[in-house]
């Protein structure tokens, strides 16, 4: 993105007075809210593109001759008792949903924060992950219990529980099947594949390392049609655009599940030495992985490697990703979101690809000699004491604060 003059924005950097535990961008405006450890939501408007007049009115030139952006606060409010543990914005964006360790999730006018809706008696536990859909809201617990509500009104409309051996990392979904209903959730080592009307449909072999993050990278000509599959009982399609889920792990590894293979990884590739925490859908098969070493990447899901580096920066690493409808990244860690545009000034992914490491059983010698298969135990074994400490390290972020009861009326920005 060019500027008057030809000089390139620098990245929007917003701070913030704790620390930040999930972040989303709305789908159509430049609009990034952010849910923080003491249970504060907020939201910014920050500049959409070169010709975003109205951010530019009072921006001037910074010391270093770059077009300085300007950052609107809409509103704030302490949304939640606790910690805010998700915050996600309707498919159409005239709702944002967030949830906290208080175990109450919350409908909000993203313009002005007014509470519309809240639910405080039904999630079973502490609160994990959220995601929004056409229909439903969708939450996971520590307890891997995922638990459903309607969009509209926020009641209970579905539960599944012991998706899991421990709590919900992340949940997916698989607009392939041209309906709401189709899901993934990961937790623990494995990936379960859901049909909210008929329960769980899969779960896969144990992946012997901790899935901490999970999308779906779509290709270019995909369209999704919500309705087209809403009254249908089949539940898959004869014909499906082909579409790849990436999964980040605590061990710096991608994993790629294709073909609609939810039984085991297809193939991988490694990405960081340390966790990759967060992952986004990016445009033209690309996602945007964020992790424990402060790095947020841009990686081509065709060739398996990343393909541009940014340094977010900061003691805490990477704990959420996004994308917004001008092609810009939102990444948030420690207590900053920065926005992004990929004509920044990116550190060059300078590594030789580690997608050469794929694991696919096709790759794999039937000639491997003695020495091959100690190193692979060795490996093995390297992997379980790394998702060890990852694991201690994300049970620590997810027990922030213990659950406090909620109050049963509410008016403004409860």
């Amino acid at each position: 993105m060019v500027s008057q003059g030809g000089r390139v924005r620098p990245k929007t950097t917003i701070s913030f007075p704790s620390t930040i535990f999930s972040v989303a961008v709305h789908p159509s405006r430049p609009l990034a809210a952010t849910g923080l450890s003491t249970g504060h939501v907020f939201i910014h408007r920050y500049a959409a593109d070169a010709n975003d007049s109205e951010n530019d009115d009072d921006s001037g030139d910074s010391d270093d001759g770059h077009i300085a952006e300007k950052v609107d606060l809409l509103w704030k409010t302490r949304r939640h008792k606790g910690s805010c543990r998700g915050v996600a914005f309707d498919e159409a964006g005239a709702y944002l949903y967030s949830v906290g360790t208080d175990s109450v999730v919350k409908q909000a006018s993203p313009d002005t924060g007014s509470v519309l809706n809240k639910n405080s008696y039904d999630i079973d536990s502490t609160p994990s992950a959220l995601t929004a859909t056409t229909t439903h809201i969708l939450v996971g617990t520590e307890k891997a219990t995922l638990q459903g509500f309607d969009n509209r009104t926020l009641r209970p409309t579905f539960t599944f529980a012991d998706l899991h051996d421990d709590y919900i990392t992340s949940i997916s979904h698989l607009a392939q099947y041209q309906n709401s209903y189709h899901l993934i959730t990961t937790g623990s080592t494995t990936v379960t594949r859901i049909d909210i009307r008929k329960g769980k449909i899969s779960t896969s072999e144990d992946q012997e390392d901790e899935i901490l993050c999970s999308c779906i990278s779509y290709p270019p000509n995909f369209e999704y049609s919500p309705d087209e599959g809403r009254d249908s009982n089949a539940a898959v399609p004869e014909k499906r655009v082909a579409v790849t889920a990436v999964m980040g792990t605590a061990t710096g590894v991608l994993t790629f599940w294709m073909k609609d293979n939810w039984d085991d990884q297809q193939t991988r590739a490694i990405l960081s030495n340390e966790s990759i925490d967060c992952i986004a859908e990016y445009p033209d098969q690309r996602i945007i992985a964020g992790g424990a070493d402060g790095i947020v990447r841009l990686v081509d899901v065709r060739q398996r490697k990343a393909i541009k580096e940014y340094e977010h920066g900061g003691e805490d690493g990477v704990v959420a990703v996004a994308t917004d409808s001008w092609g810009r990244i939102v990444s948030a860690g420690g207590e900053i979101v920065r926005v992004w545009n990929l004509d920044d000034e990116p550190e060059e992914s300078k590594r030789e690809s580690d997608s050469d490491d794929n694991d696919t059983d096709s790759d794999k010698s039937e000639n491997e000699s003695d020495d091959s298969d100690d190193d692979g135990k060795k490996s093995k074994k390297k992997r379980k004491k790394a998702k060890k400490r990852k694991k201690g390290k994300a049970k620590n972020r997810l027990a922030a604060n213990a659950r406090a009861p909620s109050k049963p009326n509410f008016s403004g920005l409860d």
